[in-house]
């Protein structure tokens, strides 16, 4: 048994981790936040402590006696201050003796520095930090969230909804290139359960690849309309019209995310998923494929 600290763990893809962790009943579980009211994660045996990224000895203080540190922080729409958070939090990780530390990654593919998807060249920022950090690191790829596909019903877990090209609810899709590119789809929950069972591995890999499937979008696509009995009405989206999507000079790193990263997909084959190590490493996880989770969403009878 090893304590484990996942920052970022009261929502998002970071409660999913924490689920998987507490439901193994193997480690203790530090969930920080900025808020100490959790009941529900707390009523479940985590210890739940706020924290301010802009103060290390509240950080140190909360990692005292902490083996791994699991950052799952978001930006909060500014993305230097999101890099700061995590800089510290690796510090902090350091100084406190911690062993193992994961960085806020969770992408489609690894993120490098001057990346043509601008959010991963800030998230390769920290990546850098923690190689050379001195810890044992890895970096969870996992894809595009499954969850994603079922936007407008409660499968999307604890995810933010998000109509990533596909609106299986009104059935329609917006297909970036031809739709053969392929890539990873994994569930936050089966995310979660990979996490956790990683921490039983005796070392970790650099990057560590999972997968639910690995299907093109014209798969997907294939797929949901067998399952919602439906033709969708589908646009297949240019490499030239996501161009003319960029800003040069936006609000946000995320305002050209979701363009960059469909552009970069289509023109380059950096989004072809690697062999998933993960679901070798890790056996004991089963995670479901593309079509048993529509199914389980979008079938008949359909869930709420």
């Amino acid at each position: 048994m090893v304590k484990v600290a996942v920052a970022g763990g009261t929502g998002g893809i970071g409660r999913h981790i924490v689920d998987a962790i507490l439901n193994m009943q193997l480690h203790q579980v530090v969930v920080l936040s900025r808020s100490p009211h959790h009941a529900y994660l707390q009523s479940r045996g985590a210890e739940v402590i706020a924290v301010s990224y802009d103060d290390p000895t509240s950080l140190e203080n909360a990692l005292r006696g902490v083996h791994t540190v699991i950052s799952t922080i978001s930006d909060g729409g500014n993305i230097n201050a999101w890099v700061a958070s995590q800089r510290a939090l690796l510090q902090a990780s350091v100084q406190a003796g911690a062993k193992r530390f994961a960085p806020s990654e969770f992408n489609a593919r690894p993120s490098r520095l001057n990346d043509p998807v601008e959010l991963y060249t800030y998230k390769a920022v920290v990546a850098e930090a923690a190689k050379n950090s001195g810890l044992e690191y890895t970096l969870f790829e996992n894809g595009v969230f499954m969850n994603y596909l079922a936007s407008g019903t409660k499968g999307v877990g604890y995810l933010n909804p998000l109509k990533f090209v596909f609106d299986v609810e009104n059935y329609s899709a917006k297909i970036p290139g031809d739709g053969n590119s392929e890539i990873s789809w994994t569930r936050g929950e089966d995310v979660g359960a990979f996490v956790a069972a990683s921490l039983e591995l005796e070392s970790w890999p650099e990057v560590s690849w999972m997968a639910g499937d690995r299907k093109s979008f014209n798969e997907i696509l294939k797929l949901a309309e067998k399952v919602r009995g439906k033709t969708f009405d589908v646009t297949y989206v240019s490499a030239d019209d996501l161009r003319k999507q960029i800003q040069p000079n936006p609000p946000s790193v995320m305002t050209n995310f979701f363009s960059q990263g469909l552009l970069n997909m289509i023109d380059t084959q950096e989004f072809r998923p690697a062999e998933p190590n993960l679901n070798v490493l890790c056996p004991q996880v089963k995670p479901l494929g593309a079509e048993e989770f529509l199914n389980a969403w979008w079938g008949e009878p359909k869930k709420e």
